[in-house]
């Protein structure tokens, strides 16, 4: 397996898995995500654009040349809210159904530890929905810890 930064030519690979994702939030919450087209949920421009953009991190992993997993992660230098220090927000993290439990996210997960660290970052965030358990439970694996808790009360 390659894990590498992803590139321009990676982008119709990339949305099949990202299409994939956003599948899941729309099976498992219906009354928050709606079925976007491919132009609508994430545009090349802005793939694109985010490539490029030196305060993020836009990496693939590849086997025999396939996409089988992908990680974003951003560069947050202050939140205008809480004390201001350099953070990390992992944005998007998925594997393959085929291809999870061999250890590909956390290889995805290390990578962008490490490059937080670089960064001077001090903390690594993300944000998941609480239907997501295997997510849940992967990410306590990797040594994260609750921060804070959103609810909701359906009207």
């Amino acid at each position: 397996m390659e894990i590498r930064k992803l590139a321009e030519s990676d982008y119709d690979k990339f949305m099949e898995l990202y299409q994939e994702l956003d599948e899941l939030h729309v099976q498992a919450r219906p009354d928050c995500f709606i079925h976007r087209n491919k132009d609508e949920m994430y545009p090349k421009d802005a793939f694109i654009h985010n490539l490029a953009y030196p305060g993020g991190l836009e990496l693939g992993a590849f086997e025999d040349e396939q996409l089988v997993g992908f990680v974003e992660a951003t560069l947050w230098e202050e939140s205008g809210m809480v004390k201001d220090a350099k953070t990390v927000c992992l944005d998007n993290i998925y594997v393959l159904p085929a291809c999870r439990r061999r250890g590909i996210a956390a290889k995805l997960f290390a990578v962008v530890e490490t490059w937080a660290k670089e960064q001077g970052a001090i903390r690594l965030d993300l944000h998941t929905w609480a239907f997501n358990k295997g997510a849940i439970a992967m990410y306590q694996a990797m040594g994260m810890t609750p921060q804070k808790y959103v609810f909701e009360k359906k009207l």
